[in-house]
């Protein structure tokens, strides 16, 4: 066989010795590579390690507004599916809410969304699904259907209209 084509120079076991003795050398705050050709230093500073970028403010908020429509989501699944109260009282509702504040604790938990001002937002994000979720059943009615039951759809499509919000049992068209 023959040389490798990448070897360049040859070194040998005393070079490679005094290369890690250089590099060693407490004085040396930078050694130089004969490969790279360059000084490297042997400890960055704070200043050059680049910080993370935080993230922007409205991100957070349209995070944690999601955070609380998925809890309502979550709990408006759990009162049809598996308690099946299909008909809307105050104690169907509190238990939604109940439900809904439980699940939002637990999504920011596991997604470290737990300040203030993310808390605020989940909760706006709970009465922004509370007023307008239904819409979501206009625009896709079959997943919801998979997702919710086909009664609950139909029910929904009856009482409520498309682009429409629905504020304490009254429903204003958009």
């Amino acid at each position: 066989m023959g040389q490798w084509p990448m070897a360049t120079k040859k070194y040998d076991i005393s070079d490679f010795h005094a290369r890690v003795k250089s590099i060693k050398n407490p004085r040396n705050k930078s050694y130089y590579d004969p490969d790279l050709g360059m000084h490297i230093p042997k400890r960055v500073t704070r200043e050059k390690i680049a910080k993370p970028q935080e993230e922007s403010f409205l991100g957070k908020f349209i995070v944690s507004m999601i955070i609380g429509a998925l809890a309502l989501l979550f709990a408006q699944v759990v009162r049809i599916r598996y308690f099946g109260l299909l008909e809307q009282s105050d104690v169907v509702f509190y238990l939604e809410l109940f439900i809904s504040f439980w699940a939002m604790v637990l999504f920011s938990a596991i997604l470290d969304r737990r300040k203030v001002v993310e808390r605020f937002a989940q909760v706006a994000g709970i009465a922004v699904m509370l007023t307008a979720g239904h819409n979501l059943i206009w625009r896709w009615p079959e997943p919801m259907a998979m997702i919710y039951t086909a009664e609950y759809v139909d029910q929904v499509m009856e009482v409520t209209t498309q682009h429409s919000v629905v504020y304490r049992g009254t429903v204003f068209g958009l």
